[in-house]
């Protein structure tokens, strides 16, 4: 779960896209590492380089959950026929099946980046907009309660206006 307080510090595990939007803050840094801890290059003593961190990271399951994965399916498939279509292309124009294969392989990773970044962007796009249409209808909700209310109360002073009109100026007793 998301944290219910922005100043809690969310879970190392935790996915969720209330916590991937908030910017890492000057004062957020790991734990435990201080300035005489670092080397001069600025990286942590004694510490595994970035690229053993991130393939250390990587499990079984990435690999068996890809087409899970938002845009990788789409990203994929446009890459195989990308590659497939102008390596195919290029054999037939050429006639040479190295080359060939290797323009396949240059358009099958080209177009599935492409298609991929392009998706993630129409995604990134499509949130922002549901954003502001949730914005609006909640704006819209707002000025409808507060015209009832004031309808109400228009209501109720015409209501006593009415009454106080229709009380008797006289009293028996």
């Amino acid at each position: 779960m998301a944290p219910t307080n922005d100043d809690e510090r969310p879970n190392a595990n935790e996915k969720v896209l209330h916590v991937w939007s908030k910017p890492i803050a000057e004062g957020d840094q790991v734990p435990g590492l201080q300035g005489s801890d670092k080397n001069p290059d600025g990286t942590p003593r004694g510490s595994k380089s970035a690229f053993a961190e991130a393939v250390s990271m990587i499990k079984k399951e990435d690999f068996t959950n890809v087409a899970n994965t938002p845009c990788a399916r789409q990203g994929l498939l446009t890459g195989i026929g990308a590659g497939a279509g102008l390596g195919g292309l290029k054999f037939v124009i050429q006639g040479n099946a190295a080359k060939s294969a290797n323009w396949a392989v240059g358009f099958f990773l080209l177009g599935s980046i492409a298609s991929y970044e392009y998706c993630q962007y129409q995604r990134r796009a499509e949130k922002i907009q549901m954003k502001r249409h949730i914005e609006v209808v909640t704006q819209n909700r707002k000025e409808q309660a507060r015209k009832l209310a004031e309808e109400r109360r228009e209501q109720l002073r015409i209501e006593e206006e009415q009454k106080a009109r229709n009380k008797a100026w006289y009293k028996f007793w």
